[in-house]
């Protein structure tokens, strides 16, 4: 019994003399500590100090421990931590056997430029912290990294946000029970459990999150995949990666969900003619450390190229006929129709083959002339257009029937059969006459002695001037 007991005593010796090799004169054992709880937070902080080898002073970080603070590891022994350059000791201190799991609640800490103290009550409260200093929680390398660098020899036990355990027999179950919890909650694993890395699968056994993020941080994993886009012409665009790209990567380009097969990559840039339209770019990596691959995407707007048509127009003289032409840049390459009030009256003009003029007889009024064509970039098309105001040169001719007082007056006028007018004397209305069924003559005697204003009158739309043409008759006594 005594062998036994001093057996006892040599062990718990030389276990403490480790310790204190590990850790600065600034921490200690305390004889009585206490509440220490499991926290995977504080197990990410300390893989990001450890793995910072810079660090020489908390005034680096966001955020700064106010110290004491309690820490307990793996073995349910603890430690209280006096200093930063202590916490430093014990986190270079940890082994496989022998790491920092937990934390004595509550505690306090400062932000970076502010002196106000904040207390931190437990695990959510130092998760919030790990966000505002945007550090990637657990939560965050692990949704990375699985089934890139590492995946599980199944069934494991995971804990939930109730605090159940709850078994899980594959991958897919795995995703699904993480994508059910809510959003701040980090993979809490029963351990030990075997977890199979790299490309080979080799067998890894952990038994804490110290050695998951062992696992971690010699994962390579998937690419930090950045790529920009360029127009290089009217519709060709240069797809350029902007990381490094190993012989060993597969790189694809996909757009809309779709692997474009034939799409080379020449160095690090992809070139792709896209018509107008809304693409979701993306860029995906395969390789030995990204078996199931990464893909970064970019949405794309292509703007339509529409061409600037142009043409001139000028009236015939004395008639109601326009002759256009058109005449603008490309002409020779491109399409396009003729349009009077929306009607196509003539298509497929312009190109090698187009004359580019276009003549029309109008009626008198307001008309709409276009120009429209529809590119491959301009699928939506494009138009030019002139309003044409089309104003009747009004106009008729007086005969005397013989030696009487009567007169007979014919019009005849460009549009005539379009345009109902009035016949007037010293502007009082007389008759109506012209359009389809005018026969476009006025007979009237007149009284002797006396000057007389024939008038024919027409209101045509738009047209201001011109809609009058008068003759002054003279009958002697």
């Amino acid at each position: 019994m005594k062998a036994d007991i001093t057996y006892f005593k040599v062990i718990v010796l030389a276990f403490v003399m480790m310790v204190s090799s590990c850790v600065s004169d600034d921490s200690f054992f305390p004889d009585e500590t206490g509440e220490i709880t499991s926290t995977i937070a504080l197990v990410t902080i300390l893989n990001e100090l450890g793995s910072n080898t810079t660090l020489i002073s908390d005034s680096d970080l966001c955020f700064a421990f106010q110290y004491p603070i309690v820490l307990g590891y793996n073995n349910d022994s603890t430690i209280s931590i006096e200093s930063f350059r202590g916490l430093l000791n014990a986190i270079s201190g940890q082994s496989g056997n022998f790491n920092i799991t937990g934390l004595q609640f509550p505690l306090q800490i400062k932000y970076r430029g502010n002196d106000t103290l904040v207390t931190i009550a437990n695990e959510g409260d130092l998760l919030q912290v790990l966000r505002e200093c945007e550090f990637d929680t657990f939560r965050d390398d692990f949704d990375a990294l699985f089934r890139q660098c590492f995946r599980f020899d199944y069934p494991i036990t995971v804990i939930n946000t109730e605090n159940t355990e709850v078994t899980i027999e594959n991958q897919e179950s795995l995703v699904r029970f993480i994508g059910d919890q809510n959003t701040n909650y980090q993979p809490n694993f029963k351990f030990p459990l075997n977890v199979l890395v790299g490309p080979n699968s080799t067998t890894v056994q952990v038994a804490s999150y110290y050695d998951f993020y062992e696992v971690i941080n010699d994962c390579v994993g998937c690419p930090n995949i950045r790529f920009e886009i360029e127009l290089e012409g009217d519709n060709l665009y240069r797809i350029i990666s902007g990381f490094e790209i190993r012989d060993d990567f597969q790189v694809s380009l996909v757009i809309n969900g779709e692997t474009i097969s034939d799409a080379i990559l020449d160095g690090n840039v992809f070139t792709r003619e896209l018509l107008p339209g809304t693409y979701e770019v993306c860029v995906k990596v395969i390789s030995p450390d990204c078996p199931e691959g990464k893909k970064v995407c970019q949405q794309l707007v292509v703007e339509e190229i529409c061409p600037e048509l142009a043409f001139v127009s000028e009236q015939e003289q004395g008639t109601l006929q326009y002759n256009f032409t058109a005449n603008f840049s490309g002409i020779d390459q491109i399409s396009y129709d003729w349009l009077v009030d929306d009607q196509v009256i003539e298509g497929n003009d312009g190109g090698a083959n187009g004359d580019n003029i276009f003549t029309f007889q109008f009626a008198p009024g307001i008309h709409n002339v276009c120009i429209m064509a529809e590119t491959e970039l301009c699928p939506n098309g494009t138009k030019f257009c002139q309003e044409i105001i089309v104003c009747p040169e009004l106009f008729f001719e007086a005969e005397q029937q013989g030696v009487t007082n009567s007169y007979t007056f014919t019009a005849n006028f460009p549009g005539i059969q379009d345009v109902t007018y009035n016949w007037t004397i010293n502007d009082e209305f007389q008759e109506t006459d012209g359009g389809a069924d005018g026969d476009n003559i006025f007979t009237f005697q007149f009284n002797p002695g006396a000057s007389y204003e024939v008038c024919i009158v027409a209101e045509v739309e738009g047209c201001t001037t011109q809609n009058k043409f008068c003759r002054t008759i003279d009958v002697p006594q």
